[in-house]
């Protein structure tokens, strides 16, 4: 054999035992994922994790089954529903103290609602809940013009509360406290409000009643007893004094933060107009109808069923209420 075609031998055995070693080491790695695949489905069904083949597989069933949880079953809805709008208020020289002015009419924008629903084992609901809202299309605010120039008023005395003049727990709610502004101001002036808070945004406790007839001293004793007087961590930094959109179970990050104080009291205010106080159909603000989803009653006792899972809730606001009417008797 010439030395040319000894070299081209050599060569090629060369070749064909590096092929050999290369398939070896492939049929070892497959063998060991294999084996790893094994031991991992072997582990996971001791764990009693449902695993389906791709010959058999039934999502429903294995859905079924992985979701079981001592008896209980849980349930995600997603529905659409309005976003309720925002609204800004501005000063206005031209405008007498306590009088207002829409410059621009608000519109409600829509937002998915993702709730879920617990059910025990005998398909009963035990606990609903509020989990995400996504805004699908974006509302527009409303402005309204607040008015600044100082004017003498002449002196009138005003009836404590509602049309009978007087407070108490079964008031109705969806009726203005009759209140001025200077008895707003001074009811929520109070050394228990540390961050002046009350105080600063007493006028808009007056304004919501203009706007939207409903009790200003409600609504304002609901701010107090759900943030302490607006010294709670989400009255502080999303200036929310309501706890607004939190959920149950992560209250701070779902409640709603605010610019300002203002588009707070406001937008509650609409809440518990259109959605708690009055039933159904029912004329409200701005030429609307209540929705009524929540209506149980005009009072607080009524509001209480849907509003707050605390059963004690009506009986802590209405102290508050007591509280900032007796300071005006």
């Amino acid at each position: 054999m010439k030395a040319k075609e000894k070299q081209v031998y050599k060569y090629l055995t060369g070749l064909l035992i590096l092929g050999i070693i290369l398939i070896i080491l492939v049929l070892i790695q497959k063998n060991e994922k294999i084996t790893y695949a094994y031991e991992t489905l072997e582990k996971y069904q001791n764990n009693n994790l449902i695993i389906s083949s791709a010959e058999t597989i039934n999502l429903d069933e294995i859905i079924e089954k992985n979701s079981k949880n001592n008896g209980y079953r849980e349930e995600i809805i997603v529905h659409q529903e309005e976003l309720e709008y925002i609204t800004k208020y501005r000063n206005n020289d031209n405008l007498y103290i306590g009088k207002t002015a829409i410059a621009q009419e608000g519109k409600n924008g829509i937002q998915a609602i993702t709730t879920k629903k617990v059910y025990d084992e005998n398909g009963k609901l035990i606990k609903e809940e509020q989990v995400s809202a996504v805004v699908v299309k974006s509302s527009i605010n409303k402005v309204i013009d607040i008015g600044t120039k100082k004017y003498v008023k002449p002196k009138s005395k005003v009836l404590i509360g509602s049309t009978n003049g007087s407070l108490n727990f079964n008031i109705a709610l969806n009726k203005p406290s009759g209140f001025t502004l200077e008895q707003f101001t001074k009811a929520l002036t109070d050394s228990k409000d540390k961050n002046k808070i009350f105080e600063k945004n007493a006028k808009y406790f007056y304004y919501i009643e203009k706007q939207y007839n409903i009790n200003g001293m409600f609504v304002a004793a609901v701010g107090i007893h759900e943030s302490a007087w607006g010294t709670s961590r989400i009255a502080r930094n999303k200036n929310n004094l309501f706890g607004y959109g939190a959920y149950d179970s992560n209250p701070y990050n779902g409640a709603y933060t605010f610019d300002d104080y203002a588009e707070a009291i406001d937008l509650v205010s609409r809440v518990f107009v259109k959605f708690y106080l009055n039933p159904k159909g029912a004329k409200i603000y701005d030429g609307q109808t209540a929705n009524g989803k929540y209506y149980s009653g005009n009072t607080l006792s009524a509001v209480n069923k849907r509003y707050a899972t605390d059963k004690h809730w009506a009986n802590g606001v209405y102290s508050h209420m007591q509280y900032l009417y007796n300071k005006l008797k």
